[in-house]
């Protein structure tokens, strides 16, 4: 099953985190940095019980490709597979390069495997961010791999209705982006992305009860302008933190 979305992706985020600000049922909301006169009422968080079925998952984003069609315009690099990475860690990290001084559209491609069986519809999400947190913050007991990026850099890049199904599927999902603004995020010293995909019953999607979603292993998307890397440039590149993580608010990593 192949997915396409509609909205072309420029790798570029909204003016206000998707996920920080609402409302989580089980899951929870980063600390607020607003300074305001009363202290917010605390409440007791109600964590939903774990069965060992559910958190012994093999719910991944097997591979991200480029589509073929876009060979020409982006190309696919190979780097050895990187060593040391601080935590948390992706599983898998893709190179990229291309030319800064075309406005280009390239179609990467997000394989989802074993999507978990379920009675009731569910929602796929595709989550992207610039920065990691080492500490969770949203908090999803029903997940054995726990949310890796950060909220208040954290981005959809598109959501996807599962019907009720008996048997584990999968499905490929394409995300367009825009060369030309992926650019301007290189430029200004972001160059590795990363991305982690979600599920979770659609009606716990409609009512943002976030921290009853499972979640996929870490993936990263390197980018170079013109060439690809060397491999040294390579490592220290995805090694290093973008330049947009050091400013952000609550930061735990």
């Amino acid at each position: 099953m192949k997915i396409k979305n509609s909205a072309a992706c420029a790798f570029l985020l909204a003016s206000s985190p998707v996920l920080a600000n609402t409302k989580l049922g089980s899951g929870q909301p980063p600390p607020s940095s607003d300074k305001t006169d009363t202290p917010p009422a605390k409440t007791k968080e109600v964590r939903p019980p774990i069965p060992p079925s559910k958190t012994n998952q093999k719910f991944n984003i097997a591979s991200i490709n480029l589509d073929k069609a876009n060979k020409s315009t982006v190309k696919v690099c190979d780097n050895a597979k990187l060593r040391k990475q601080k935590r948390p860690r992706a599983r898998n990290v893709v190179s990229l390069a291309f030319n800064p001084n075309k406005k280009q559209v390239a179609t990467l491609q997000f394989d989802m495997e074993d999507i978990l069986t379920s009675k009731d519809e569910q929602v796929l999400l595709v989550l992207y961010s610039r920065c990691l947190s080492k500490k969770p913050k949203i908090k999803t007991p029903l997940s054995r791999k726990k949310l890796a990026l950060d909220v208040n850099d954290l981005e959809i890049l598109g959501t996807y209705n599962i019907a009720a199904q008996s048997d584990s599927t999968q499905m490929t999902v394409e995300v367009d982006l825009e060369t030309d603004k992926l650019a301007k995020q290189a430029k200004a010293g972001n160059d590795t992305f990363y991305f982690q995909a979600a599920l979770l019953k659609k009606s716990d999607f409609d009512k943002k009860h976030y921290g009853a979603t499972k979640l996929s292993p870490l993936e990263a998307v390197h980018v170079t302008q013109k060439s690809c890397p060397e491999q040294k440039a390579f490592s220290d590149n995805v090694r290093s933190e973008n330049t947009s993580c050091k400013g952000l608010p609550n930061k735990s990593n």
